[in-house]
Protein backbone atom coordinates (compact mmCIF):
# COMPACT_ATOMS: atom_id res chain seq x y z
CA UNK A 1 0.00 0.00 0.00
CA UNK A 2 1.37 3.42 -0.91
CA UNK A 3 1.02 6.71 0.96
CA UNK A 4 -1.82 7.96 -1.27
CA UNK A 5 -4.09 5.05 -0.33
CA UNK A 6 -3.21 5.44 3.35
CA UNK A 7 -3.99 9.15 3.26
CA UNK A 8 -7.30 8.50 1.48
CA UNK A 9 -8.29 5.85 4.03
CA UNK A 10 -7.36 8.17 6.91
CA UNK A 11 -9.50 11.00 5.46
CA UNK A 12 -12.44 8.64 4.90
CA UNK A 13 -12.13 7.33 8.47
CA UNK A 14 -11.97 10.90 9.82
CA UNK A 15 -15.03 11.98 7.80
CA UNK A 16 -16.93 8.89 8.96
CA UNK A 17 -16.03 9.58 12.58
CA UNK A 18 -17.16 13.23 12.28
CA UNK A 19 -20.45 12.14 10.66
CA UNK A 20 -20.99 9.70 13.56
CA UNK A 21 -20.39 12.48 16.13
CA UNK A 22 -22.84 14.81 14.36
CA UNK A 23 -25.46 12.04 14.25
CA UNK A 24 -25.06 11.23 17.97
CA UNK A 25 -25.14 14.93 18.93
CA UNK A 26 -28.40 15.43 17.05
CA UNK A 27 -29.97 12.57 19.06
CA UNK A 28 -29.28 14.32 22.40
CA UNK A 29 -32.22 16.55 23.49
CA UNK A 30 -31.32 20.11 24.50
CA UNK A 31 -34.33 21.75 26.19
CA UNK A 32 -34.50 25.53 26.55
CA UNK A 33 -34.39 27.09 30.00
CA UNK A 34 -37.78 28.62 29.28
CA UNK A 35 -40.06 28.27 26.27
CA UNK A 36 -40.69 32.03 26.06
CA UNK A 37 -37.03 33.03 26.21
CA UNK A 38 -37.32 36.43 24.49
CA UNK A 39 -40.42 37.50 26.42
CA UNK A 40 -38.63 36.70 29.67
CA UNK A 41 -35.62 38.74 28.52
CA UNK A 42 -37.75 41.88 28.08
CA UNK A 43 -38.85 41.73 31.74
CA UNK A 44 -35.25 41.59 32.95
CA UNK A 45 -34.95 45.20 34.27
CA UNK A 46 -37.90 44.64 36.60
CA UNK A 47 -36.17 41.48 37.81
CA UNK A 48 -32.99 43.48 38.52
CA UNK A 49 -34.98 45.97 40.64
CA UNK A 50 -36.67 43.15 42.58
CA UNK A 51 -33.31 41.47 43.24
CA UNK A 52 -31.84 44.79 44.45
CA UNK A 53 -34.72 45.13 46.95
CA UNK A 54 -34.08 41.57 48.17
CA UNK A 55 -30.35 42.29 48.55
CA UNK A 56 -31.14 45.42 50.59
CA UNK A 57 -32.86 43.33 53.29
CA UNK A 58 -30.97 42.67 56.54
CA UNK A 59 -30.49 38.98 55.64
CA UNK A 60 -31.19 36.79 52.63
CA UNK A 61 -34.10 34.37 52.54
CA UNK A 62 -32.90 31.05 53.99
CA UNK A 63 -33.98 28.26 51.63
CA UNK A 64 -33.60 24.66 52.78
CA UNK A 65 -34.34 21.76 50.42
CA UNK A 66 -34.87 18.15 51.42
CA UNK A 67 -36.37 15.33 49.40
CA UNK A 68 -39.75 15.71 51.10
CA UNK A 69 -40.05 19.41 52.00
CA UNK A 70 -38.93 22.97 51.29
CA UNK A 71 -38.48 25.53 54.07
CA UNK A 72 -38.27 29.29 53.47
CA UNK A 73 -37.32 31.66 56.30
CA UNK A 74 -37.64 35.36 55.49
CA UNK A 75 -35.67 38.16 57.23
CA UNK A 76 -37.04 39.56 60.51
CA UNK A 77 -38.17 42.87 59.01
CA UNK A 78 -40.76 40.97 56.93
CA UNK A 79 -42.35 39.36 60.00
CA UNK A 80 -45.99 40.40 60.31
CA UNK A 81 -46.24 41.43 56.65
CA UNK A 82 -48.45 39.54 54.18
CA UNK A 83 -46.05 37.38 52.11
CA UNK A 84 -47.13 35.60 48.92
CA UNK A 85 -45.28 34.44 45.84
CA UNK A 86 -44.05 31.62 43.64
CA UNK A 87 -41.13 29.24 44.19
CA UNK A 88 -39.61 27.67 41.06
CA UNK A 89 -37.28 24.69 41.40
CA UNK A 90 -35.47 23.87 38.17
CA UNK A 91 -33.33 20.79 37.57
CA UNK A 92 -30.76 21.76 34.92
CA UNK A 93 -30.22 18.19 33.75
CA UNK A 94 -33.84 16.98 33.68
CA UNK A 95 -36.85 19.23 33.04
CA UNK A 96 -39.19 16.50 34.31
CA UNK A 97 -37.96 17.32 37.83
CA UNK A 98 -38.94 21.01 37.59
CA UNK A 99 -41.48 22.28 40.12
CA UNK A 100 -43.43 25.54 40.37
CA UNK A 101 -45.04 25.98 43.78
CA UNK A 102 -47.37 28.86 44.68
CA UNK A 103 -46.79 30.28 48.16
CA UNK A 104 -49.97 30.77 50.15
CA UNK A 105 -50.24 34.01 52.13
CA UNK A 106 -48.49 34.03 55.50
CA UNK A 107 -47.46 36.66 58.01
CA UNK A 108 -45.14 34.47 60.09
CA UNK A 109 -42.08 35.00 57.81
CA UNK A 110 -41.77 31.20 57.40
CA UNK A 111 -43.10 28.99 54.63
CA UNK A 112 -42.88 25.20 55.00
CA UNK A 113 -43.92 23.30 51.88
CA UNK A 114 -44.37 19.58 52.66
CA UNK A 115 -44.98 16.79 50.15
CA UNK A 116 -42.74 18.29 47.47
CA UNK A 117 -41.09 14.94 46.50
CA UNK A 118 -37.80 16.23 45.05
CA UNK A 119 -35.32 14.00 43.26
CA UNK A 120 -31.73 14.07 44.51
CA UNK A 121 -29.48 16.44 42.59
CA UNK A 122 -28.78 20.08 41.82
CA UNK A 123 -31.57 22.65 41.60
CA UNK A 124 -31.71 26.25 40.45
CA UNK A 125 -34.08 28.04 42.82
CA UNK A 126 -36.02 31.16 41.83
CA UNK A 127 -38.15 32.78 44.51
CA UNK A 128 -40.49 35.58 43.43
CA UNK A 129 -42.38 37.03 46.38
CA UNK A 130 -44.34 40.06 47.48
CA UNK A 131 -44.52 41.46 51.01
CA UNK A 132 -47.47 43.85 51.33
CA UNK A 133 -47.41 44.45 47.56
CA UNK A 134 -43.65 45.14 47.28
CA UNK A 135 -42.00 42.67 44.86
CA UNK A 136 -38.73 40.84 45.62
CA UNK A 137 -36.68 38.26 43.72
CA UNK A 138 -34.05 35.79 44.89
CA UNK A 139 -32.12 33.24 42.87
CA UNK A 140 -29.70 30.60 44.14
CA UNK A 141 -28.45 27.10 43.53
CA UNK A 142 -28.90 24.22 45.95
CA UNK A 143 -28.42 20.47 46.16
CA UNK A 144 -30.84 17.83 47.42
CA UNK A 145 -28.90 14.91 48.94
Amino acid sequence: MNWGKGLTLALIAFAGMMAWFVFKASQNPMPLVTEDYYGAELKFQGRIDEAARANALSAPVAITLTRSAVRLVYPDELRGRNITGVLTLQRPNDPRGDRTIPLLPTDSAIHVLPEVDLLPGRYNIRLEWQADGVAYYTEEKSYVP
